[in-house]
């Protein structure tokens, strides 16, 4: 999109403002210079290959952002994608400028997980994230580009997803890119419980715009206040992680905030991001965060023409480290030999206060670090946990506006639950007992609470880590959940 590539400074040029953007050059050499002044060592060499091919993936990008578009418009007739188009508000842009947002999404109502497993070709082409924006100029025609383009579609072994389960344990394989038994290596990546986020950049005749927004829905801004100018309820949480961005993004050192910004812009690359929110927590207890906290995890490529080689733009933990020194927060991670990998996993699934990890496997080739799949790993007690949570959500809303409300069926239904989630992952009788007993005492402690209006039932799902803690510090329980298999 030429439209988007002007005012370039050249490398002499040390007065980095916001509306100024780096040469390549010049940001390579920063990146240098950061990795060097950070840890005290060279920029990795597979970093280096990496960031020189991204940018070259990011010039040729409009032609297969076409092809995107018309491939999801077919798919669309087929009612496997959906795409909401939404007009760029006015006074964001420069005058001369209007702009279209096309959020793509796989699937309609529901879990996505069937059309991805079913259809290989949208597992190609359509990531969880997906946006393509279209701008004209006074004096130039329409062109059409990725603008977010996130993490593709992976999955984990039966038990490790939470919407819906794979069809074997095996289905996981066909979401890599290649054998996932010639790894060299895996970055285990925490699972930070939280929701998905994204962001991503560009400079449009010399002003730098950020695109961001939630797992689906994104917005095109240049400052604080273009936030407030996409009304839309849909735009409720993606409001939310696009002032947590620019709250970030303002906090930088100004010379890093640069850096970011012409990495952004050169590479047309996706960062993606969990969010968390201490009003709206899943499973572990976020109890310590106390305003929507940006944690970033992996940085994805632009749409291409090339074959596809890697399912990040850089390296992961490598990536980790340019943003960390950049000055995010970013996900815990090991790196592990893949040899030991069985190990690892066994011993994460046993660990409580966590959701578990994502595996990135990695394949040396002629000096790259390419990400050949990704893969989910659940802690025990994350997947227990949860099954409780829906249960305990059915039984204090839906179930018990029903005539016939027995507490007594609501606890055989979750001892049946669990005794489904045991035949997945395996674990001991004796590890089912225990949360057979617990949760009997969890629903009965609820039901009292309730009765008591001392909690509602409609707070279970977005409050449930405070709830499950206070059950077990009045109750006693803490001590169970150590002897886990």
């Amino acid at each position: 999109m030429t439209v988007l590539v002007e005012n370039i400074t050249t490398a002499s040029q040390t007065n980095i403002t916001l509306q100024r953007q780096m040469s390549w050059d010049q940001l390579l050499l920063e990146i240098q210079s950061l990795f060097s002044n950070t840890y005290s060592s060279d920029l990795p060499t597979s970093f280096e290959l990496s960031l020189s091919e991204m940018t070259k993936r990011a010039s040729s990008s409009h032609v297969p952002s076409n092809k995107l578009y018309n491939f999801s418009m077919e798919k669309k007739k087929q009612k496997l994608v959906r795409i909401v188009t939404q007009s760029v508000p006015d006074g964001i842009l420069p005058k001369q400028y209007s702009a279209k947002l096309y959020d793509i999404k796989v699937g309609g109502q529901g879990p996505d997980d069937k059309i991805y497993n079913q259809n290989a070709d949208i597992r190609k082409y359509i990531p969880r994230g997906t946006t393509l924006m279209s701008i004209e100029g006074i004096n130039s025609g329409e062109n059409l580009d990725a603008v977010l383009y996130a993490n593709k579609k992976f999955t984990g072994d039966i038990g490790d997803d939470d919407e819906s389960q794979p069809e074997s344990n095996d289905i996981w394989r066909s979401y890599f890119l290649d054998n996932p038994d010639e790894a060299e290596k895996v970055v285990a990546m925490e699972k930070m419980n939280g929701e998905a986020a994204h962001f991503s950049g560009r400079f449009i005749d010399g002003k730098f715009y950020i695109i961001t927004g939630s797992k689906n829905v994104h917005m095109l801004i240049s400052c604080e206040e273009d936030i407030e100018k996409y009304e839309e309820i849909r735009y409720t949480n993606a409001k939310i992680i696009a002032k947590a961005v620019w709250k970030q993004l303002m906090q930088m050192h100004e010379t890093n905030r640069q850096i970011l910004f012409s990495l952004l812009h050169h590479t047309k690359c996706t960062v993606v991001c969990e969010i968390l929110l201490p009003y709206n927590q899943h499973i572990v207890n976020l109890s310590s965060v106390k305003e929507p906290s940006l944690f970033v995890l992996a940085m994805t490529p632009t749409v291409s023409d090339n074959d596809e080689i890697s399912l990040t733009a850089l390296p992961p933990h490598h990536w980790l480290e340019l943003a960390s020194a950049l000055g995010f927060n970013v996900a815990p991670y090991n790196i592990i030999d893949r040899k030991d990998l069985d190990n690892f996993i066994q011993r994460s699934q046993n660990e409580i206060n966590k959701e578990g990890y994502v595996l990135y496997y990695l394949k040396n080739s002629n000096g790259y670090e390419n990400t050949i799949g990704m893969a989910k790993t659940k802690t025990f007690w994350y997947v227990m946990l949860r099954a409780l949570r829906e249960k305990a959500v059915f039984a204090f809303n839906a179930a018990k506006k029903r005539n016939g409300w027995c507490l007594e069926d609501r606890i055989n239904s979750t001892h049946k639950r669990f005794i489904e989630v045991q035949n997945w992952l395996k674990f001991n009788n004796e590890y089912l007992s225990e949360w057979n007993n617990l949760s009997e005492e969890f629903l009965r402690w609820l039901n009292g609470e309730i009765n008591a209006n001392q909690e509602e039932g409609e707070n279970i799902r977005p409050h449930l880590p405070m709830i499950w803690d206070r059950f077990l510090t009045n109750t006693g329980n803490q001590l169970k959940l150590y002897k886990v298999k």
